[in-house]
């Protein structure tokens, strides 16, 4: 009887898991005949991220357990993901930038043209069981591996909550196969009709889904854009195909890790659009009459995912700067806010003091001439010397107001207050910030009557000042 390694997750979890959530492996068949006749038997469990080897792990047989044994893996396997900040490029395929490839003019993941291949966020997790031993109790330990003993699935950077129990999340309304299948965001679906993404003229934004050939095939030919006036009367329609010359990956085989050609096609598994309005008139959209556009996922001419409302929100009357906030969600992708009201700026100021002394030569009493003529050696002068500061750590802090808004639109902010990835669009560009708030405080309509949020950033660059 050989060792056998068997996962714990249930359902459709064992296929497509959360990298921050319970993912337990379980190994049994420890051989009768090692483990009553020989000495420091263990279990072994090998953890291949994407093909390389990412820890070795060990357990002893428990008694208790009919002789098997639990490895708890989701601690190694957060530590190989995480969601993309860049673009994407490789010898096959790259992201563009208002035309560039990534190679030429590196740019953020918001800042995408079309589609992108996610470079770290969907991992394949493939486990090898086996055992050691040694023949004396201080002999050299010995080790039996197979692949027959294989465990595989994968993952990405989202997040199971624990109230939600173990091996629940089910990612089949993520893989796009119909017209109430949902992308990698927070944001309701337009046919929910609760709350609209609002976007200001010249600004990004992206959407992240689920790609290729999974559990089930999420077979996405192209995203479809259309832009409607105010009198909800269609504008323009385009549709943008996924194609590896768009940055894209069309339909193809599994998306896993192939063992014994050593190739991977995860990047495949997981794609961001771009959508923003910034990222529209790139794509030839006029803009100007435009009151809202929707996004849809589409594959051949029929939908194959939700569609997704984006309302155009003016810049505030009274002339308020809107401070735009990318934030990581718990899905692994990104999602963004605009705070559009009121903000104030502040700088948080740390001076680092020095005693310069005074009195100076001057250059010309040290040269030849100078001797010759006597020209006085030493100097001071009233600028000379005294307290000065030496160094200045400057770190700009924002304060941010939100509108009035809805019970459902406040709900979304607490992903936004907890989240470890924020970053803030100046202009054309993204930059790290770090929201300072230290708790997150849901109104509701009956407790607070009119909702309204103020979120305090801090950005994650000082603000550079020359030395003394």
């Amino acid at each position: 009887m050989a060792v056998e390694l068997e996962t714990l997750m249930t359902g459709n979890v064992q296929y497509l898991a959360p990298a921050y959530s319970d993912i337990i492996i379980r190994a049994k068949g420890m051989p009768n005949d090692i483990y009553d006749n020989k000495y420091n038997v263990k279990y072994i469990c090998k953890v291949y991220i994407d093909g390389v080897l990412a820890a070795t792990l060990k357990a002893i047989p428990d008694t208790n357990l009919n002789r098997r044994a639990h490895f708890r893996i989701h601690n190694i396997l957060q530590d190989y993901t995480s969601t993309d900040k860049l673009g994407f490029d490789s010898i096959e395929c790259n992201s563009t930038f208002e035309g560039s490839q990534y190679i030429d003019n590196p740019h953020s993941i918001h800042q995408i043209d079309k589609f992108a291949r996610n470079r770290a966020n969907l991992k394949t997790c493939l486990c090898i069981g086996g055992y050691e031993y040694s023949n004396t109790i201080n002999g050299e330990i010995l080790e039996v591996t197979s692949i027959n003993t294989e465990v595989g699935f994968l993952y990405f950077n989202s997040v199971l909550q624990h109230v939600d129990g173990f091996s629940s999340q089910d990612f089949s309304d993520y893989l796009l196969t119909g017209v109430t299948k949902r992308f990698l965001t927070i944001f309701p679906r337009n046919l929910d009709n609760i709350v609209s993404q609002k976007i200001q003229l010249g600004q990004y934004h992206t959407v992240a889904f689920l790609n290729g050939n999974h559990y089930l095939d999420s077979e996405v030919t192209g995203i479809s854009i259309s832009t409607f006036d105010s009198n909800n009367t269609l504008i323009e329609a385009q549709a943008i195909n996924n194609t590896t010359a768009n940055g894209g990956a069309p339909f193809g085989t599994t998306i896993g890790y192939n063992l014994f050609q050593n190739t991977t096609n995860v990047d495949e598994g997981l794609l961001y659009f771009g959508c923003g309005t910034a990222q529209l008139e790139e794509l030839g959209f006029d803009m100007t009459n435009v009151a809202d556009y929707y996004v849809v996922a589409i594959n051949g001419v029929a939908p194959c995912s939700a569609s997704y409302r984006f309302q155009i929100q003016d810049a505030d009357c009274k002339g308020y700067e809107t401070i735009r906030l990318a934030f990581l969600n718990r899905l692994g992708a990104w999602d963004y806010y605009n705070f559009n009201k009121r903000s104030v700026r502040t700088t948080e100021i740390t001076r680092s003091a020095m005693k310069q002394n005074y009195g100076h030569t001057t250059e010309y009493s040290t040269s030849f001439a100078g001797a010759l003529q006597g020209v006085t050696t030493y100097n001071q002068g009233t600028y000379d010397g005294g307290t000065r500061t030496f160094n200045v750590n400057a770190i700009q802090t924002i304060e941010a107001n939100t509108d009035f808004i809805t019970e459902d639109e406040a709900s979304l902010l607490e992903e936004l207050f907890t989240s470890v990835d924020v970053y803030m669009q100046t202009g054309n560009n993204f930059e790290p910030v770090v929201i300072s708030e230290t708790q997150y405080v849901k109104q509701t309509t009956a407790n607070d009557k009119l909702i309204q949020y103020i979120i305090s950033i801090e950005k994650g660059h000082n603000t550079r000042v020359q030395r003394l």
